[in-house]
């Protein structure tokens, strides 16, 4: 997993972009006659990269399109109790005390299979086949069709939305490294810049402070511990 490389929120990151750039744009013909690098062009691509931060909108999206994958997937489960438990009526009505056909239907140990999603995906993939076993029996107790076929539509709905979860759980950590990396590059050119700014005014204090790192709460960090971490 992707690490950062400043201590502070992604938010103060971004807010001293965006104050940086703005200094910037007023100092930045002494930052060129320092560096010719740090130009114009080079603002321009800097605020950029900011206003890409700001649009990426951190993780927000991914964990509401995560969600509603988590809901989807609880939904199916769900659809599969309320199917088991009318299932479940027509089995006893077929094989009363008749405990090891019961249980291949699920019956005592659906419980259990209700507790993890994978279980529940094994289990409904297998009903249909005990189902059409038992179907000349359960056709006797006057079971409705529907719920004879619907086994195979749910087992088919759960899977999939189980599927689309885990999809969508590889790539969020995909788009988090993503985001990770850029930010890390973002903070290594305001570190850049808080490195020229430390020659450029080397006597003005107060000009020089403008563009220090932030600290980890949000305010400036003054003194050598700083000038030591531009080494």
């Amino acid at each position: 997993m992707a690490e950062r490389n400043y201590s502070f929120k992604d938010t103060v990151l971004l807010e001293w972009g965006d104050t940086t750039v703005e200094h910037l744009k007023l100092d930045i013909d002494q930052f060129t006659n320092f560096d010719p690098k740090l130009n114009n062009d080079f603002v321009t691509q800097l605020e950029q990269k900011v206003a890409q931060g700001y649009k990426e909108g951190g993780d927000d999206l991914n964990v509401a399109q995560l969600q509603e994958k988590t809901e989807a997937v609880e939904k199916a489960m769900q659809d599969c109790r309320t199917y088991f438990k009318k299932l479940r009526y027509w089995v006893l009505d077929a094989f009363p005390g008749q405990k090891a056909i019961q249980r291949q239907f699920g019956i005592g140990r659906f419980k259990d299979v209700t507790k993890n999603q994978i279980k529940m995906i094994q289990f409904m993939e297998g009903l249909s086949d005990t189902i059409a076993q038992h179907l000349k029996a359960l056709e006797a107790t006057g079971i409705p069709k529907d719920i004879v076929k619907q086994s195979v539509v749910l087992a088919q709905a759960l899977r999939e939305t189980n599927k689309e979860q885990e999809q969508k759980k590889g790539t969020r950590t995909v788009d988090t490294a993503e985001r990770i990396e850029q930010l890390n590059e973002l903070y290594a050119i305001l570190q850049k810049i808080n490195a020229a700014a430390d020659n450029v005014f080397d006597e003005l204090p107060a000009k020089r402070d403008l563009y220090r790192t932030p600290s980890r709460s949000g305010g400036v960090t003054i003194g050598d511990e700083q000038e030591e971490e531009l080494v």
